[in-house]
């Protein structure tokens, strides 16, 4: 987090991943390198899984979350981050100061999206980020240096999220989806989701399903199944593991829904798996 008289901030960060910060936004910078840890990340109008390893730039006022779901942490039980910000301030003052970044820099404030780097890229911020953990403040301006000239590449980018300008409707489904994906491996109600929002039930199943079209049980059971999917990629967790972590408490009715979303059993799934990772 960046102080009055900083311009830019580094936070080598250790929770447990209960202790996560939700929903925000800043008017700085923002390059996350997530050390150790796995979830679902929520960036602007996008949201998606995330693993160890992942490095992504936000700018300033989208809004995000990183929701950690605890499967990978240290041997103390913590997830491990590293939060680089720096403001327009310190873009300008390097852009002027340094002739030779002023290309690089300039490409750089032209990003509006937030942006995740390719493997290859990861490794190379992610070896300059960790260095700087012991650091002093001088040694530190130098290697943020060398990520100015490193960070500009697009084509070692995709996009994972923007800035929408959001109405009273699209506020009130981003509740629900953040509600969701905090709480999915609970077992939740309608009646949880309902008074989360501060609506009577009628009203929310009305407004749900016209701004989806699907109803609330849809959207949680397909939410589920893709995090289902997700473990079933990892051999050492077994079925029944699976069915509890992601909210079910049945696993023939784990079973049976996931059958009727993806066409088959979850076994068979992490078969077909195995097999196209072993070709």
């Amino acid at each position: 987090m960046l102080l009055e008289n900083q311009s830019f901030s580094y936070d080598y960060v250790r929770l447990f991943p209960q202790e996560q910060i939700g929903l925000h936004r800043q008017p700085s910078w923002e390059l996350t390198l997530i050390v150790i840890g796995s979830g679902i990340k929520l960036i602007g109008d996008t949201t998606e899984p995330f693993q160890s390893g992942e490095v992504v730039i936000i700018p300033p006022e989208i809004p995000h979350c990183w929701y950690f779901n605890g499967d990978k942490t240290d041997t103390d039980g913590k997830i491990v981050n590293i939060t680089l910000s720096f403001t327009h301030e310190f873009l300008n003052h390097c852009s002027l100061n340094f002739p030779e970044l002023h290309r690089h820099i300039e490409k750089f404030k032209n990003i509006q999206e937030a942006l995740k780097y390719n493997d290859s890229q990861s490794i190379i911020i992610a070896s300059i980020l960790k260095s700087m953990h012991k650091q002093n403040e001088v040694e530190r301006l130098s290697a943020m240096i060398k990520l100015l000239a490193v960070l500009p590449l697009a084509d070692k980018t995709r996009t994972v999220g923007k800035y929408t300008k959001k109405d009273k409707k699209q506020k009130r489904l981003d509740m629900i989806r953040i509600f969701v994906i905090c709480n999915a491996y609970r077992n939740i109600s309608l009646d949880d989701v309902v008074r989360h929002v501060g609506m009577n039930k009628s009203a929310f199943c009305s407004f749900f399903k016209q701004s989806t079209g699907k109803t609330f049980t849809t959207y949680l059971n397909e939410y589920r199944i893709e995090l289902a999917c997700q473990l079933l990629e990892q051999e050492y967790i077994s079925i029944s593991e699976i069915c509890y972590h992601v909210g079910f408490t049945d696993i023939p009715y784990f079973n049976r829904v996931f059958k009727k979303y993806k066409g088959c059993s979850p076994s068979q799934y992490r078969c077909e798996k195995m097999s196209a990772w072993s070709i």
